[in-house]
C-alpha cells in the first residue's frame, strides 16, 4: 500500500524558478543548470519506480513512502522507503544513461562521446541511510532488519562491472527481486506496522531551504523579477487593469501573478512588502500590489507600513 505518493517537491519547484530566472551569465548559472538537470532526471526515474511499486503486490502487508526526510544526526531523504512486517528496504534511484562504473567513492559514467562525468557514489548514500535509519528504529524500539539496494530507473544505464557489496536492480526487476527475497522471522505484528507507519508519517520533515538563493550563496538581487506567461515563458507580462497581457504571444491572464508570487517566496526572500510586490512584478503602483497582496494564499503581519506577508508552504 502507498502511503506516500510520488510528488515533486518544493525542493525541485524552488530549483526550477531558480534555472528561469537566473540571469544566464550570472557566475553560478552553469551550477544551478546542472542541478536543475540532474534533480529532473532523478524525478523522473523516481516516478518510474514508484509506478511499479504501485502495482507490488506481495503475501504480507506493507507500506511504500517516496521521499521521506527523517531527522537523525541530520536530514536524511530517502527516495523510497517500504516497510513490512519482516523486514525495511531502501531503494535509492539513479536515473544516469550511458556505461557505468564504480570505484570505492564514486560513481564514474561514459556517454558513448566518450564524455566521462562522476556522481556520488549512490552504495554510500544507501549505506549512510541504513545506518542513519537503523539508530531511529532502535531509538523508538522498533527490531526491524534494515536493507538497501541502487535502483537505475531505465535501461540506458549500462553497468560495466556490478559491485559485490550492494544490491543492484533495474527497474523492471524489483517485483521479482521483492517477491523472492530471504525473509527472517515476523518482526511486528500488522497492528504494530500501522503504528510504525503513522510514526514515519509525523516523522517526516520536508527539506526546506527556501529562499533558495540563500542555499546557493546567490545576491537575490541579482534574480529577474516580473510575472511568467504561462502559454509562452516569457518573464515579462504587462499589468493591466483587471488583467496580465503578454507581448510575446498576445495572450491575456487573470491570475497570472499567482506563480510568480510562489517563484518570489521560494527563490527571492521570505517575507514580502508592498514594495517588494511592486518591484518584483513589476507593477505601476502601490495600488494595484495591495489588491495582489490580499491573495488568499498569504499570510499577513504587521500593521499598516510594517506589514509583511508570507507564504506557507505545504507538501
Amino acid at each position: 500500500m502507498i502511503v506516500k505518493k510520488y510528488t515533486t517537491s518544493l525542493y525541485a519547484e524552488a530549483l526550477h524558478a531558480l534555472y528561469k530566472r537566473i540571469p544566464r551569465d550570472h557566475s553560478k548559472f552553469s551550477t544551478i543548470q546542472e542541478d536543475h538537470y540532474q534533480k529532473v532526471a532523478g524525478d523522473i526515474g523516481e516516478e518510474v519506480v514508484m509506478k511499479v511499486v504501485e502495482q507490488l503486490t506481495l503475501p504480507y502487508k506493507f507500506y511504500a513512502f517516496h521521499n521521506i526526510s527523517i531527522y537523525n544526526e541530520s536530514l536524511f531523504q530517502m527516495d523510497i522507503l517500504i516497510i513490512t512486517p519482516y523486514y525495511a528496504l531502501i531503494f535509492e534511484v539513479k536515473n544516469i544513461k550511458g556505461e557505468i562504473m564504480f570505484t570505492d567513492q564514486q560513481l564514474i559514467r561514459t556517454l558513448p562521446s566518450k564524455e566521462i562525468s562522476s556522481f556520488d557514489n549512490p552504495i554510500l548514500q544507501v549505506e549512510d541511510y541504513e545506518y542513519q535509519l537503523k539508530h531511529v528504529f532502535q531509538t523508538n524500539n522498533i527490531p526491524l532488519p534494515i536493507y538497501g539496494a541502487i535502483v537505475f530507473a531505465f535501461s540506458s544505464s549500462i553497468i560495466k562491472v556490478p559491485p559485490k557489496n550492494k544490491t543492484i536492480l533495474f527497474r523492471r526487476g524489483i517485483k521479482s527481486y521483492l517477491r523472492n527475497i530471504q525473509i527472517g522471522p515476523r518482526m511486528l505484528t500488522d497492528t504494530q506496522l500501522e503504528h510504525v507507519k503513522d510514526f514515519l508519517l509525523k516523522a517526516n520533515t520536508d527539506f526546506q531551504s527556501f529562499p533558495i538563493t540563500k542555499h546557493y550563496g546567490i545576491d537575490p538581487t541579482s534574480i529577474r523579477g516580473g510575472v511568467e506567461c504561462i502559454h509562452c515563458g516569457l518573464i515579462g507580462m504587462k499589468k493591466l487593469s483587471r488583467n496580465w497581457f503578454c507581448p510575446r504571444c498576445k495572450v491575456y491572464h487573470r491570475t497570472a501573478h499567482e506563480n510568480a508570487l510562489k517563484d518570489y517566496f521560494l527563490v527571492f526572500k521570505n517575507t514580502m512588502t508592498n514594495q517588494d510586490c511592486q518591484q518584483f512584478l513589476k507593477l505601476n503602483n502601490k495600488h494595484e500590489a495591495t489588491r495582489i497582496l490580499r491573495n488568499s494564499m498569504l499570510m499577513k503581519s504587521g500593521q499598516s507600513r510594517n506589514r509583511k506577508y508570507s507564504m506557507p508552504f505545504h507538501k
